[in-house]
């Protein structure tokens, strides 16, 4: 279990699982992601599989349930890595594709996709900084979901546009 090494990269929780599952061993990276997400505060977690050709759908099912749990705990989860063997193998356990957690063919491009979900709370106070200075009054809210592809600026600018609407000009 040496090579079970969760850690933190870009606000996510990044999970490399390598070689052969068995119950000791799903037992460990169930309990070190769930202690992990605890522990740090993450709002997103990757379970990166590529370093396993096939698994058994046993596994697969507990995968889903650690995804499930993960939800619980308030952050999203992205599976990436996904081999030919491990397709067959999760779409034999009736593994569920839920809005609980997506897929992505690299562990970067699984970052990538939980980048909305991650904006950190220093990038909120600077949109809201900025926006104190128009004289409007109120919180801003940076809604969780930000379509795929916006970034910073994509945020910034929805939340001046969404100020400048509620602002009343008498």
């Amino acid at each position: 279990m040496s090579d079970l090494s969760v850690h933190v990269s870009k606000g996510c929780l990044i999970v490399p699982v390598q070689g052969d599952i068995d119950d000791e061993r799903m037992q460990a990276i169930q309990k070190q992601v769930l202690e992990g997400v605890e522990d740090t505060g993450v709002k997103g977690v990757v379970i990166d599989l590529s370093g396993v050709s096939i698994i058994e759908p046993y596994y697969a099912g507990i995968i889903d349930k650690t995804a499930k749990m993960i939800n619980l705990l308030g952050a999203r989860t992205v599976l990436s890595g996904i081999r030919p063997g491990v397709a067959i193998s999760l779409s034999d356990s009736n593994f569920e594709f839920e809005s609980i957690y997506e897929t992505a063919r690299t562990f970067e491009d699984g970052i990538e996709k939980l980048q909305s979900v991650i904006v950190s709370d220093e990038e909120v106070e600077s949109v809201e900084a900025e926006v104190e200075g128009t004289g409007v009054e109120g919180e801003i809210e940076v809604e969780e979901e930000v379509e795929e592809g916006d970034g910073m600026e994509e945020v910034k600018e929805e939340a001046f546009c969404e100020v400048e609407e509620e602002q009343d000009f008498d």
